[in-house]
């Protein structure tokens, strides 16, 4: 992007990738010796008598044998006519181009390990530790490639010599000036299955306005990689929700967003000019933000106001707590795929653990509700667990409503609510775009809090409530 970025989405990609033992050898080109390296050096500029030599190096008639004979054995010097000591053409060939100093090509033995993907057989490192699988989404490679991946890893090594090399990694020895060349490759066996993580970011560039993944080198480059990650975020982006956003901006008094929606599309210039002025609607005092709820920039909003009204309570004579309540959207699957999610929903945690001032209760009455398909919705309970494992204890169900589909809502009761809209429209969006509001004006807290009590409180279509309690629980019956 040429302008500034402003990041709108984060998720976490994970690649399949396999460790492979590789036996090969190559043909270096290494020094000589101090003395054998002077002596050829010698010899370069000018044929000489033995004598000469023994007395320019202060050598005995036997140390000057020693030094001279492995050159007489492999050919690289010669006794001329006349009795003097000159170096061969094979010699000579011991000094590449105009250089001074000579070298000798030789076969060296290496078995290492070597890392590429399954998708590009890019080169991803030497033994690189897997990463986890948790909170991202998962791209697989197919049979067909797993059954093959020793003879692709052939080629791979071979097409990635330079780029292994230049890491480092090809002899584990300091960098030499030049790549050895590849002798042969005597065995490839896969020792392991790893995953890589690619961290992807969807950015705003506030000048052109253009919608696209920050530019990342290595396999992020790839065709195949990109191919492979926009079927994969297609299938979890959900189905357009446009009119469902309209109607839930109207419902809570939002005409902000309605003027964001009202030419069809998202207005992104808008978006760039209130994203640079701070978010600041002038017609109400609330705060507009853009991007995922656990964007830095976001939530360190949130954790700021969490702060300031946990000191209100504690200095309060209030008995109750107030409940704390996160409510995660049901309108995609790409909800908390990404590292940041998990920093969130430990200090979300943390929060949830505070205690008042004055009578060494807990402040908050914390739940994170997560949307359900259905009561027994195994499934998703278990992906829940696992994606929110930090706040386990905090996990609380509910049967998903066409109304709360495109909506998360992070709110205190009572005193603030921040509400974000995931905005689907796969044909123009790869990923949902986030953006909402921050309120802390007690008639819409308790507006948007009544919102989502009252579709909590409804039956779903097993007839029975939609809340369904916490997550622990539920497995009981399930």
């Amino acid at each position: 992007m040429a302008g500034e970025a402003l990041v709108l989405f984060e998720v976490d990609i994970c690649v399949p990738a396999q460790q492979f033992r590789i036996e090969y050898s190559l043909i270096e080109k290494g020094g000589l010796p101090f003395v054998s390296e002077f002596l050829l050096r010698l010899l370069k500029v000018s044929p000489l008598m033995s004598a000469d030599i023994a007395r320019y190096f202060g050598f005995t008639s036997k140390e000057l044998s020693a030094a001279l004979t492995p050159f007489f054995q492999k050919g690289e010097v010669s006794v001329q006519p006349d009795g003097r000591i000159s170096l061969s053409e094979k010699g000579l060939r011991l000094f590449s181009g105009n250089e001074d100093s000579p070298s000798v090509r030789s076969r060296q033995d290496y078995r290492r390990s070597f890392t590429f993907d399954l998708l590009t057989f890019s080169y991803l490192g030497g033994k690189i530790p897997s990463a986890s699988t948790r909170r991202a989404v998962l791209l697989d490679a197919g049979v067909e490639v797993r059954a093959v991946s020793q003879q692709r890893a052939v080629g791979a090594f071979q097409n990635n010599l330079h780029e292994i090399f230049r890491r480092g990694d090809l002899t584990g020895k300091d960098q030499q000036d030049s790549v050895p060349e590849l002798y042969k490759i005597s065995d490839v066996r896969k020792s392991s299955d790893v995953c890589f993580l690619v961290e992807e970011a969807l950015c705003l560039d506030v000048d052109s306005l253009d919608l696209s993944f920050e530019v990342k080198k290595g396999i992020a480059e790839e065709e195949e990689y990109i191919g492979r990650r926009a079927s994969m975020l297609h299938s979890l982006n959900g189905r357009e929700n446009f009119d469902d956003v309209v109607r839930l901006a109207d419902r809570l008094g939002d005409p902000e967003t309605i003027d964001a929606l009202s030419s069809g599309v998202m207005d992104f210039r808008g978006v760039a000019q209130r994203a640079l002025s701070f978010g600041l609607d002038d017609r109400r005092g609330d705060v507009r933000i853009y991007g995922s709820l656990q964007l830095n920039r976001n939530w360190d909003q949130v954790c700021s106001l969490l702060k300031k009204h946990h000191e209100k309570i504690s200095d309060s004579e209030r008995e109750v707590a107030t409940r704390l309540t996160w409510l995660a959207p049901c309108s995609h699957g790409l909800w908390g795929k990404s590292s940041r999610h998990g920093q969130a929903l430990s200090k979300f945690v943390e929060y949830a653990g505070l205690k008042s001032k004055r009578n060494d209760r807990h402040a908050f009455e914390a739940e994170i509700l997560i949307p359900l398909s259905s009561s027994k919705d195994w499934q998703s309970k278990k992906a829940a667990n696992n994606d929110c494992a930090e706040a386990k204890e905090y996990l609380h169900g509910f049967v998903e409503s066409e109304t709360l589909a495109p909506l998360e809502v992070f709110m205190l009761s009572g005193c603030f609510a921040v509400v974000i809209y995931h905005l689907v429209v796969p044909d123009r969006y790869p990923v949902p775009i986030p953006f909402g509001f921050i309120t802390e004006d007690p008639a819409r807290v308790r507006s948007i809090e009544g919102l989502v009590r009252s579709v909590l409180d409804e039956y779903s279509f097993e007839n029975k409530p939609r809340y369904l309690g916490g997550l622990a629980d539920l497995g009981r019956n399930l």
